[in-house]
């Protein structure tokens, strides 16, 4: 997979190598990030094809710090667990809901108006008004929080890029090396891009590193 930003040339991300992306050049980095969090002058590519940017490329930004990082997968969430329901539970789901909805229909006898109430039978409504969600505060710390997230693309999203930005910041060296395995292990397409001016690192001698300096000028390893 190819990300593009004219007048660069083509950055490569492959699936399983860690892409890491650092420079301390301000337009270009402001350009990128623009581009990449409103899908919009820049080029995602694939087998030399252009490919959809809604489809094939999500940006986190900072994971640590954003509130809508499990949003793309309620919906799957919600259809997984339904499906995960065996059938003494569905039948168990079913009778509660009855007995739900008998409670507030003799309850509703003591208005002086007539009523009705709505008998159909959906797990989706039940499981909606149980309020389940995905707790991150329950998750400690930061490397722990890309764990969850990167496995939940894997899950749900394998062959999506998936852009992060202000990672390191968090990690110690042996995080980011696991992060380089974890990644390798779960065979995904990530870019994390660094804003910063510090010299290659040989924490990255596993990953595909590019860098683009104040003057745009660019070193590809």
């Amino acid at each position: 997979m190819k990300l593009t930003i004219y007048p660069q040339k083509p950055f490569v991300i492959e699936n399983g190598i860690l892409t890491v992306l650092q420079t301390n050049n301000s337009k270009f980095y402001s350009d990128l990030i623009i581009g990449l969090s409103r899908h919009n002058n820049i080029i995602v590519s694939d087998n030399d094809g252009i490919i959809d940017t809604q489809e094939n490329l999500v940006y986190l930004d900072n994971v640590i710090s954003n509130p809508n990082l499990f949003l793309p997968f309620k919906l799957k969430l919600e259809n997984l667990i339904i499906e995960d329901l065996n059938e003494n539970e569905r039948q168990r789901l079913f009778q509660l809901d009855r007995e739900i909805k008998s409670i507030f229909l003799g309850a509703s006898y003591l208005e002086d108006i007539p009523m009705s109430i709505d008998e159909e039978w959906s797990l989706k409504k039940l499981y909606k008004y149980s309020g389940i969600d995905v707790l991150k505060s329950a998750i400690d710390n930061p490397y722990d929080i890309i764990k969850v997230v990167l496995n939940s693309y894997k899950k749900f999203y394998p062959k999506k890029l998936i852009v992060l930005n202000v990672l390191f910041n968090y990690l110690d060296s042996s995080q980011i090396s696991n992060l380089i395995q974890m990644i390798k292990d779960l065979d995904l397409y990530v870019l994390i891009l660094n804003f910063s001016s510090q010299p290659y690192s040989k924490l990255f001698e596993k990953c595909r590193y590019y860098s683009v300096d104040s003057d745009f000028v660019r070193f590809d390893r």
